[in-house]
């Protein structure tokens, strides 16, 4: 949860300071941002585990995919991302989970036990229908909702990275009503952690 309240912190400054409030406010943005990739980038994979990782994070991905899950990775394959549609998950302009979010949300609970082998990044999304202060508040509330709803499953607080996006990275153009919901999403990011790599090592050895 530090990530949100520092990403908040920034930015609630800038109203303070008329004369610096928008460069107070792209500097929150840009640090958001940069400390956004650092969590996605961290832990680092050495050459020797690579070939493990991957192969391991590819069986995640194909078990997600089957399962009905839009699926994408990155890091060549070291990282597998989840993206469910929030009107899957949030009535409109709502910040309390469906109750039909639980059988969408309850198959990563696989991913939290037994030995925290991941770290668990999200991200969630709005369209542009409304202030971007609105729809940071929005995306905000429903990071809080998500990762909670994550803890509850059995993820340690400590795997568990929420940032919200509002509409500043928008995957369609808001030219349709469809196109809104695309940019309407929550990605999940499946990071391999410090005890999947030590999982890699072990392996290694034998």
């Amino acid at each position: 949860m530090k990530h949100i309240i520092l990403t908040l912190a920034l930015a609630a400054i800038a109203p303070t300071l008329p004369a610096q409030s928008s460069l107070l406010e792209q500097e929150a943005a840009a640090n958001a941002a940069q400390e956004f990739d650092n969590e996605l980038r961290s832990p680092m994979v050495g050459p020797k585990l690579r070939a493990y990782v991957r192969a391991y994070m590819k069986s995640i991905a194909e078990a997600l995919y089957r399962e009905g899950y839009e699926v994408e990775t990155m890091r060549e394959g070291e990282v597998v991302i989840t993206v469910i549609p929030t009107d899957r998950l949030f009535a409109p302009n709502d910040t309390i989970l469906m109750p039909q979010a639980s059988g969408i949300l309850d198959h990563f609970r696989q991913y939290a036990t037994p030995d925290d082998r991941f770290k668990i990044v999200i991200a969630v999304h709005s369209d542009d229908t409304g202030s971007e202060e609105y729809l940071y508040d929005l995306t905000e509330h429903r990071t809080v909702a998500v990762l909670d709803y994550l803890e509850s499953l059995g993820f340690a607080p400590d795997n568990l990275v929420g940032f919200p996006k509002g509409n500043s990275s928008p995957v369609a153009e808001s030219t349709s009503r469809a196109n809104r919901a695309k940019n309407r999403r929550l990605e999940i990011f499946i990071v391999p952690s410090q005890e999947l790599l030590a999982q890699a090592r072990q392996s290694a050895k034998k």
